[in-house]
């Protein structure tokens, strides 16, 4: 009951704001059930301590409230729970009552993000539908984590590069930075790529993104003596964080297979649980929303290869990278789906709307008959 006002707020701001954009009722509807989620997952669902780090960010949000920890102590932390919670406790949002309540907090920002994409006209009639539906995405904006905060920042990072609003989109970096510094060493030079080949309008080519591939993979071989060692460091921190034991990880043994787990890495990891690697009903879940989301990039890669491939290549180097940065280092299929759902609703709304994709199964135009 205490956060019925936190459902109240998000419900006014799809009215309001949606009355004022003149939004879609249908899109406006699937925008208040969002809004409904966080009643119905921690402990209805599954049980809250399945994802324990929700409470980490729910009593930290409480200290900054309550004035025990301040607002810059918090944002100066060296961890990043402390840095997200300071920007969750800014939100004009009642104190968390609960740790659903947090939930509420990334609802609104999930609805905030989709007026803006919604104004700024990145959405197209496919990618308005998956940011509404996909199901992973419903998921993690709505518990009390800080995924969408990441997702939040990220996104608006792109868009600002989209429009060429240099210190805007650096502006939006700097939180990535503080929340999930992998992120930012993610999007930080794909936004600066952006910039310098002013993707939106001309595309960066497919020999260009193979020439970077190709550097890429000479910097991954030169800097395999420094960077094998940190690598093997953090696949067993987050194995063992994920509940895993660390006897049960596998390391990377050499340069060799160094370059071959950044090479393969990322498919895996963007696909993985596999059906054959199912283990519960959650697992299975995942698998089966895999084989969808796999089969929805394929169909829009497609089609942006046929209409524009210069802009494709830009979005396949970001996906790669990011795909194989994450597969180098998580093992756990939970925290895999979790980590990549960002990126895939990246890769999708920026292809779709970089390459005008407007449908997954366009119409293939019937040829007429020529008059004699």
């Amino acid at each position: 009951m205490f956060d019925l006002p936190s459902l109240f707020i998000c419900l006014l701001t799809i009215i309001i704001v949606g009355y004022k954009f003149q939004v879609s009722y249908n899109y406006q509807v699937i925008l208040a059930l969002h809004c409904l989620l966080p009643f119905f997952l921690n402990d209805v669902l599954f049980s809250a301590s399945y994802m324990p780090d929700q409470f980490k960010y729910w009593l930290a949000v409480n200290q900054i409230r309550s004035g025990e920890v301040g607002l810059f102590e918090a944002f100066n932390d060296p961890g990043n729970v402390l840095q997200a919670s300071a920007f969750f406790s800014v939100l004009p949002f009642p104190a968390p009552v609960s740790v659903l309540s947090l939930g509420f907090y990334n609802t609104f920002m999930y609805i905030v993000l989709f007026f803006i994409l919604y104004k700024k006209k990145i959405f197209t009639k496919f990618s308005v539908w998956f940011y509404l539906l996909f199901p992973s995405m419903a998921l993690y904006t709505a518990l009390s984590l800080r995924e969408t905060l990441i997702l939040f920042f990220m996104v608006l990072a792109i868009v600002y590069a989209r429009e060429s609003k240099i210190f805007k989109s650096i502006f939006c970096m700097l939180p990535i930075y503080l929340i999930k510094f992998q992120n930012f060493y993610i999007v930080g030079p794909i936004v600066l790529l952006y910039f310098v080949f002013n993707v939106a309008k001309r595309g960066m080519g497919l020999t260009k993104a193979l020439i970077i591939g190709v550097i890429s993979l000479m910097s991954l071989i030169a800097s395999a003596p420094i960077a094998l060692p940190l690598v093997n460091k953090f696949r067993v921190a987050m194995f063992v964080e994920d509940g895993g034991d660390r006897d049960d990880i596998e390391l990377i043994s050499g340069v060799g297979d160094f370059v071959y787990q950044g090479l393969t890495s990322g498919f895996y990891f963007l696909s993985k649980p596999f059906p054959w690697e199912v283990n519960s009903a959650l697992q299975l879940i995942q698998s089966l929303e895999n084989v969808f989301v796999l089969g929805v990039l394929f169909l829009i890669t497609r089609q942006a290869w046929k209409k524009s491939l210069d802009k494709l290549a830009f979005w396949l180097l970001f996906m790669a990278l990011a795909m194989s940065v994450y597969g180098l280092v998580v093992a756990n299929y939970g925290t895999a789906v979790r980590y990549r759902y960002a990126f895939v609703v990246i890769y999708v709304l920026f292809v779709c709307a970089d390459c005008d994709i407007e449908k997954l199964f366009p119409k293939r135009r019937k040829l007429r008959p020529s008059k004699l």
